[in-house]
């Protein structure tokens, strides 16, 4: 380990908490639509839906719960992490 990469260690981690902070502040992304695909990503590391042509990142638990072809309304970070996921039921009731 370099002299340079000891004094910049933590200006950069410094720097990913400042840009993680600032993405989970709101105002947040509302995105509303079908559910169209799920997707594990990066050796089992990320686990992504699709929802309205839109990436949104969600926890494997919530993952393993959704099922294509929901109707959603999600309340998603700048950088399309879920924050909040609702199904949205017909005024008619279930088709």
């Amino acid at each position: 380990m370099s002299f340079l990469d000891f004094v910049m260690f933590p200006f950069i981690k410094f720097i990913q908490a400042m840009i993680s902070f600032v993405d989970s502040c709101p105002p947040y992304i509302h995105i509303e639509g079908l559910l169209e695909g799920k997707e594990v990503l990066e050796d089992n590391d990320k686990t992504v839906i699709y929802i309205s042509s839109k990436r949104v990142e969600v926890d494997p638990y919530t993952f393993g719960i959704l099922m294509i072809g929901e109707n959603l309304r999600i309340r998603s970070t700048r950088s399309y992490r879920a924050v909040s996921i609702d199904r949205i039921i017909p005024e008619q009731g279930p088709v």
